[in-house]
C-alpha cells in the first residue's frame, strides 16, 4: 500500500524570493545584563552539566556509500543487527522516490513485498534538505542481521543519500563531549551510552548491554575511528558500569563531528544504535589572571574589570560572573549576576593586558542587604556566537575600594534591568548614560521566520497593521547574529513586539537581553511570542539534518548553554506555543524515527519548553513546517488572532 505525504500545492512556497537582510547596524547598544541572587540560587545562570546536552537517537543512521552494479546502475548496501517485531526504515535523497529498497533479515527475505509492508512518501522542507523521502514498516518475526540494499537506475552519479533503520528493541543512544571549555590544549572526553525507555531530555542511567562501542571523528584533518572503552579511564563514569569514552584529540581547531556506534546483546538479541555529536574547538584566545580591579563610574555604579591576556586579536565577547557579598554575620552571599557582551580594551596599568569590563549597580547593595568585601564567583568568558567558553575561573576576589556615593541608599527595581531606564553601557565621560527617549512613537509588530527558513511562514493577514516582516532567507545565524540584524531591519519602529517562528523567538528573546533596543519600548500584555522554538536545543541540529549546517545554539547541548545566559526577569516576557501530529501519521516520516514523541517534525516538546516563560499550551494536529503531515503550525489563525490580539507594540 501507498501512503503519499507530498504536500505539492505548497511547493510554490519553495520559489519565495531570497531577500539579502542588511547587515547588524552599528547603533545597537549592548546592555549591561543584571539579574537577582535567586536565578543564581536556583541555577537558572549556571552552565548545565554536559551530560544534560547529550544528543540522543532512537535508531541507526547511515550515510550510503555507493558502488557501481555493473549494469550501468548504482547499489548501496548496509548491514545491521535487527531485532523481531515491528521495523521502520526511511531513505532520505534527492530522488530517493524512485530507488529500489530491499530488506532480508535472516533468511527472510523479500520483506518489503510482502503482506502488512507499507510505504510512505513525503518532500522534506527546505529547513531540513528539500529532499524526498521513502519510508517502509514493516514486521519482522525473527531478528537477526537485516541486509538492505538500495539501488538507483542510470549512470549519472547519484545523490547523498541518508538512511534511517528503527527496530522494536526499546534502545536509546546518547552521547555528549564532557566540558564546555574546548580550547586547543585542554583536555576532553566523548561520553557515550545506551539508555532504556528514555523519552525526554537529559541523561539517564545506562544501561550494562553494549559489547563494542566506536566513533568516527571527522574534523578539519579529516576522518579517524576511535575506539570507546568503559575502563573508567576514558572520561567515563566506573569501570564497568555501561558508560564508554575516549579522549578526544586537541591539538586542532575547528568544526568537528563524532559519529557513535553502540553496538550489544540483550534477551538473546543483537542491537545497534547510532546517534552524531557535533562541536567546536577554539584556539586560545583569552587568559585570565586572576586580578579584578575597580572604579568607582557615577553616584550609582562600579566598575568591575576583570584582568585579561589576549592570547590572540581582540573580538567580541561575552563575559558574565556571580557577584557576592558579605552578611552580618560576615557569611559570603550571592548577590547579583552580571553577563555583558563587548570587545576587551587595554586596561592602560599592564602592557599587553586587556580589561572585560562588568558595571555593578550599587542599588544592589540595599536589595540584599550584603556588604563588602566582594569576589565574583564562577567567572566565563564565552564567544558570543558559537556559545564555546574560553576562560573561566571559579572564585575572583574583588579588593577593597571606593563605592559609589549611593551605595546602600536605592533599591534596583525591576524596570531598571531592562527598558528606557536601564543602564546599558559605560558612559563615555564618567557621566550617567542618556537613557532612550520612552515615547514609543512609531510602534509596530515584527514577525520573524525561523533558522534557514524560506520566506515568512506566517499569513501576514492574521496580523493586524503596523507590521513588518523579517526576512534573512536559507541563512544559518548565531542567536546573536539574528538578533542584530532583526532589529536592524525593524528599524522604522521605535518600539515594536516580536512574535517569532522556531529560532526566531530565541533570537528575539536574545536581543530583550544583551541589547538596548525598540523592543524595550513595546505596550502590551506579550513582548515575545514564539511558536515551536528550540529553546533548549533539538537533536537534529546535530545529526546533520539542517540544511545551511550545523548551528551551535540550536544543538541540544548549544541550547541549555545559550540559556544559562538569560535572567528571568527576560524569560517572563515570553509566551510560546508548542505543537505534535495529530497521532495518525508523524509530521515527518524521517526524523520521527529518532526524536521522542511528542515532537513537531524537528522540536521535541521537552526541548521546546522555556523554563521561567510563559507556556500556552501544547496542541496536536499543527507540524513544524510546510510539506509534513499536518499543517504549518503557523497558520494557525485562532492562535495567530490570539497573538495579534495580545501581542505589545
Amino acid at each position: 500500500m501507498l501512503r503519499r505525504l507530498a504536500l505539492s500545492s505548497l511547493a510554490p512556497l519553495l520559489l519565495a524570493p531570497c531577500l539579502q537582510a542588511q547587515a547588524p547596524g552599528s547603533r545597537l547598544v549592548a546592555r549591561q545584563v543584571a539579574a537577582p541572587a535567586h536565578d543564581i540560587e536556583s541555577g537558572r545562570l549556571r552552565l548545565p552539566a554536559p551530560a544534560g546536552g547529550a544528543v540522543r537517537a532512537r535508531g541507526a543512521l547511515f550515510e550510503l556509500s555507493w558502488t557501481a552494479d555493473g549494469r550501468g546502475g548504482w547499489r548501496a548496501l548496509t548491514e545491521l543487527p535487527v531485532g523481531r517485531g515491528p521495523l521502520a526504515l526511511a531513505l532520505q535523497a534527492h530522488g530517493a522516490g524512485v530507488m529500489r529498497i530491499d530488506l532480508d533479515v535472516a533468511g527472510q527475505s523479500g520483506l518489503l513485498g510482502g503482506e502488512g509492508a507499507v510505504r510512505s512518501d513525503q518532500l522534506l522542507a527546505p529547513g531540513l534538505g528539500g529532499e524526498e523521502v521513502q519510508r517502509w514498516d514493516t514486521r519482522v518475526l525473527r531478528g537477526g542481521v537485516a541486509r538492505i540494499s538500495v539501488t538507483l537506475a542510470g549512470a549519472q552519479e547519484p545523490p547523498r543519500a541518508r538512511l534511517v533503520v528503527r527496530d522494536a528493541q526499546e534502545w536509546t543512544a546518547a552521547a555528549f563531549v564532557d566540558s564546555h571549555e574546548l580550547v586547543v590544549g585542554n583536555s576532553f572526553a566523548l561520553v557515550a551510552q545506551v539508555e532504556a525507555h528514555h523519552a525526554g531530555a537529559g541523561l539517564a542511567r545506562p544501561v550494562p548491554v553494549v559489547d563494542h562501542a566506536w566513533v568516527e571523528l571527522t574534523g578539519p584533518s579529516g576522518t579517524r575511528r576511535l575506539r570507546l572503552a568503559d575502563d573508567g579511564l576514558s572520561g567515563d563514569g566506573a569501570a564497568g558500569d555501561g558508560q564508554f569514552g575516549a579522549r578526544l584529540p586537541s591539538g586542532h581547531s575547528g568544526d568537528f563531528a563524532a559519529r557513535v556506534e553502540l553496538t550489544g546483546v540483550h534477551g538473546g538479541e543483537r542491537f545497534l544504535r547510532t546517534t552524531r555529536v557535533t562541536y567546536t574547538v577554539e584556539e586560545p584566545a583569552v587568559a585570565l589572571t586572576g586580578v579584578v580591579s575597580t572604579k568607582v563610574l557615577d553616584a550609582r555604579r562600579l566598575r568591575l574589570d576583570v584582568d585579561a591576556l589576549m592570547l590572540a586579536d581582540p573580538r567580541r565577547l561575552q563575559v558574565s560572573a556571580e557577584v557576592w557579598g558579605r552578611d552580618v554575620a560576615g557569611v559570603a552571599r550571592p548577590m547579583t549576576w552580571l553577563s555583558r557582551i563587548g570587545t576587551p580594551r587595554p586596561n592602560g596599568r599592564r602592557a599587553g593586558h586587556w580589561d572585560l569590563s562588568l558595571w555593578l549597580d550599587s542599588g544592589w547593595f540595599s536589595n540584599t542587604g550584603l556588604r563588602p568585601p566582594l569576589e565574583l564567583r564562577n567567572v566565563r568568558v564565552q564567544d558570543p556566537d558559537h556559545l564555546g567558553v574560553l576562560a573561566q575561573a571559579e572564585v575572583l576576589p574583588v579588593p577593597a575600594g571606593a563605592l559609589p556615593p549611593l551605595a546602600g541608599r536605592g533599591r534596583v527595581e525591576p524596570e531598571t534591568l531592562f527598558g528606557p531606564m536601564a543602564n546599558a553601557a559605560a558612559p563615555p565621560t564618567g557621566t550617567s548614560a542618556a537613557p532612550i527617549d520612552p515615547v514609543p512613537l512609531t510602534p509596530g509588530l515584527v514577525l520573524s521566520h525561523g533558522y534557514c527558513a524560506v520566506g515568512n511562514p506566517f499569513p501576514t493577514g492574521d496580523f493586524s497593521q503596523p507590521r513588518f516582516v523579517f526576512s534573512d532567507n536559507v541563512r544559518n545565524r548565531s542567536h546573536d547574529d539574528f538578533a542584530r540584524r532583526l532589529v536592524n531591519q525593524a528599524s522604522a519602529f521605535t518600539s515594536f513586539g516580536v512574535v517569532g517562528h522556531s529560532q526566531g523567538g530565541s533570537a528575539a528573546l536574545h536581543l530583550l537581553t544583551y541589547y538596548q533596543s525598540p523592543l524595550d519600548r513595546a505596550q502590551g500584555p506579550r513582548r515575545i511570542q514564539s511558536v515551536g522554538t528550540p529553546y533548549q536545543g533539538t537533536p537534529l541540529a546535530s545529526l546533520g539534518f539542517f540544511t545551511c549546517g550545523v548551528n551551535n545554539n540550536m544543538t541540544t547541548s548549544g541550547g541549555p548553554v545559550w540559556l544559562a545566559g538569560i535572567p528571568s526577569w527576560a524569560r517572563a516576557e515570553v509566551h510560546y506555543r508548542t505543537t505534535s501530529e495529530s497521532g495518525f501519521f508523524a509530521c515527518q516520516i524521517l526524523t520521527a524515527l529518532l526524536l521522542a514523541n511528542p515532537e513537531d517534525g524537528t522540536t521535541e516538546r521537552s526541548r521546546g519548553q522555556l523554563p521561567g516563560g510563559h507556556n500556552e499550551g501544547h496542541v496536536s494536529g499543527w507540524c513544524h513546517t510546510i510539506l509534513m503531515a499536518d499543517p504549518d503550525q503557523c497558520l494557525d489563525s485562532a492562535n495567530n488572532a490570539v497573538m495579534d490580539s495580545l501581542a505589545a507594540r
